[in-house]
């Protein structure tokens, strides 16, 4: 490699490293939890409260759990399971998907359907 090259690559990953600090520190912790299946809203669960919901489907079925202030899909019939083997979520905008049955679960700020900010 050349000097050039490894002066590119360092740069490319502080670009990289200050793009994910600015987004990580400032993600705000959420205040609840939108649970929808295939666009429709299902339920809505707070983060401060423990809290465990069977969603059913025609497809199958995910259990969401709250725990701690953090979101998990503990359980599901899906075949992949890649919703169930997700990190836990717990700030505003992140989401655990689960394509097999049509659900999304996002964490969100006091009620469903609340906007941080519209942009024109």
């Amino acid at each position: 490699m050349k000097k050039t090259d490894l002066l590119l690559v360092a740069g490319a990953l502080i670009i990289a490293g200050g793009i994910w600090f600015f987004y990580s520190a400032g993600a705000e912790k959420g205040k609840g939890v939108e649970i929808t299946v295939g666009g429709e809203s299902k339920a809505f669960l707070p983060l401060g409260e423990d809290d465990s919901i069977r969603i059913d489907t025609d497809d199958g079925y995910n259990v969401i759990t709250v725990k701690d202030g953090e979101v998990t899909v503990s359980e599901a019939d899906c075949r992949d399971q890649i919703c169930v083997e997700h990190k836990k979520i717990r700030k505003t905008g992140e989401t655990i998907v689960c394509l097999p049955h049509k659900l999304v679960v996002t964490v969100t700020g006091d009620k469903p359907g609340d906007f941080d900010a519209v942009v024109m």
